[in-house]
Formats: C-alpha cells, structure tokens, sequence
C-alpha cells in the first residue's frame, strides 16, 4: 500500500512540474503565393513549439509605398527577454 501511495505522489509531483517547463516559440513568416506587385496574397505568421500557452502575436505593416513596405510579425512570450520580431522576406 505504501508502494502505491508513493508511486501517486511521484505521479503527481512530475505532473505539477510541467507547468514550469518553458519552450521559446518557434517563429515562421511565410506569404500564401510567391509575392507579386498589385497581386492581393496572404501573410501567415506561425508560431509553434511554445509553453505556457499564454501569447501575444501582431502582425505589423510600416506605412511605406507598396515597393518598401516591410511585414513582420511580433511575438511576446513569457521565456523572450523582450518581443521578438520576425520579418517577411518576399523572396522566400
């Protein structure tokens, strides 16, 4: 009986410890269809991998001319020292 009660609390005290685990997101800015001048399209920003669950995600345009404007997505997340900033490249 003592075998089990103990084989409980060690059940019980690993799962209390995933709470504490910490993963950084990882980050991908991707375009639906390789960017065209003129041509409507779709920016994705994918964040993955991340814990805990609680995250910000912004998805940022400068107020430039179309030939310069510059996409990036911004994320916060309690394991980054401060919001990280990943930016489109439209060649990828």
């Amino acid at each position: 009986m003592s075998r089990s009660v103990a084989l409980a609390v060690l059940a019980l005290l690993s799962l209390s410890g995933l709470e504490a685990i910490q993963r950084t997101p990882k980050i991908q800015v991707y375009s639906r269809h390789p960017a065209e001048n003129g041509k409507s399209n779709f920016l994705n920003c994918y964040v993955s991998g991340f814990h805990p669950s609680d995250i910000e995600v912004d998805l940022l345009k400068n107020g430039e001319r179309i030939e310069k404007d510059e996409y990036a997505c911004r994320v916060n997340h309690v394991t980054l020292s401060q919001p990280k900033i990943v930016k489109w490249d439209r060649d990828m």
